[in-house]
């Protein structure tokens, strides 16, 4: 319905053309990311694990006792 009753609903000219578009295909990287975020997240674990020493570091044995005998 128009504005006014006397004036019917017309299309409008710039909106008649309209078509819905088919989705391009995605980038290199959102094909990607997972594959390169689990290698990044390896190196990242495995140079942590390389850091991480569990064992204490290794005291030197006491010296001998001393005998007076």
């Amino acid at each position: 319905m128009g504005l006014f009753k006397d004036a019917p609903p017309r299309e409008h000219p710039d909106y008649t053309q309209l078509r819905f578009m088919a989705a391009g295909s995605p980038s290199w990287w959102k094909s990607n990311r997972h594959k390169v975020l689990a290698v990044a997240g390896l190196l990242a674990g495995f140079w942590l694990a390389d850091h991480h020493d569990p064992t204490p570091a290794a005291t030197p044995p006491p010296p001998p006792a001393a005998t007076t005998r």
